[in-house]
């Protein structure tokens, strides 16, 4: 092997483990990477490799880097848009329209620290969990995993769910729903839910997390919706209207076919 090829391999060893440590968490947005000493040590290479791995991670918008100072994880860029909560609703149930849902999970179960804190539930009181998928003409374009506190929980039966969302069903039990909180970010597939959506692991995906309040306050429902990558599109444009703003998605292995205004996930 030529030196000039184990040059390239030494560069792409370091770039590797710097990408996969910011794309487990590891190396986390805004986190500064170690400095280019450390790299070398670390990985027993020159300042030249490290460098020339460090250009690369910025060529492809992992991190940034400024003269003199260490490099840096990219944050995210942060931006926010206020719909109405019946707005939200009828985009979230136009949203999987078309779409046939597997249940694979109907159980449940004590809630760990991170959902007992989301749905304001005891310890020791059980969460109802539902892991759903829904397909298109057979293709699996999203998966969902949710949790419902028992009060919200015991009005949902299993064989309800594979014909219409949960909000409907909870909005038709009587559940006045009032309010939605939203985050949304690219990540890489997680092992256990790729096969579900024929993806490999480390594939891109598209990320939903959604905390539906209703009328008191009261959490009830958190969501965790993950579309394949080439199976959901988000936009944002500028109108003439009275409020400026119109926000437009595509989704469930739709994208260019559907467009809703100011909606937010799927359910």
């Amino acid at each position: 092997m030529s030196a000039p090829d184990d040059a390239l391999l030494l560069y792409a060893r370091v770039q590797s483990s710097l990408r996969e440590a910011i794309r487990s968490g590891e190396l986390k947005a805004g986190m500064l990477l170690p400095s280019e000493k450390e790299l070398q040590a670390l990985h027993g290479v020159s300042r030249i490799t490290v460098r020339r791995a460090l250009d690369e991670l910025e060529r492809e918008g992992l991190v940034i880097r400024s003269r003199g100072r260490q490099a840096r994880v990219v944050e995210p860029l942060v931006s926010a848009a206020r719909t109405e909560i019946e707005d939200d609703l009828a985009a979230i149930l136009e949203l999987v329209r078309g779409t046939q849902a597997r249940v694979l999970a109907f159980k449940w179960r004590l809630p760990d620290r991170a959902i007992q804190a989301r749905l304001d539930t005891p310890a020791d009181e059980p969460v109802l969990q539902i892991d759903r998928v829904r397909s298109i003409a057979g293709r699996p374009i999203l998966h969902t995993t949710a949790h419902m506190p028992a009060w919200v929980g015991t009005r949902l039966r299993r064989e309800s769910l594979s014909e219409r969302t949960m909000l409907d069903t909870l909005a038709q039990s009587g559940i006045q729903l009032a309010a939605a909180a939203q985050e949304m970010h690219a990540a890489p597939c997680p092992a256990a839910l790729a096969p579900l959506i024929r993806l490999s692991r480390g594939d891109p995906v598209f990320v939903i997390e959604r905390l539906v309040s209703d009328k008191d306050g009261r959490p009830v429902q958190h969501l965790m919706a993950t579309f394949r990558w080439d199976s959901f599109s988000y936009r944002i444009t500028s109108t003439g209207s009275a409020d400026g703003r119109r926000v437009e998605i595509a989704g469930a292995g739709r994208i260019g076919a559907s467009k809703y205004d100011r909606g937010y996930g799927a359910g």
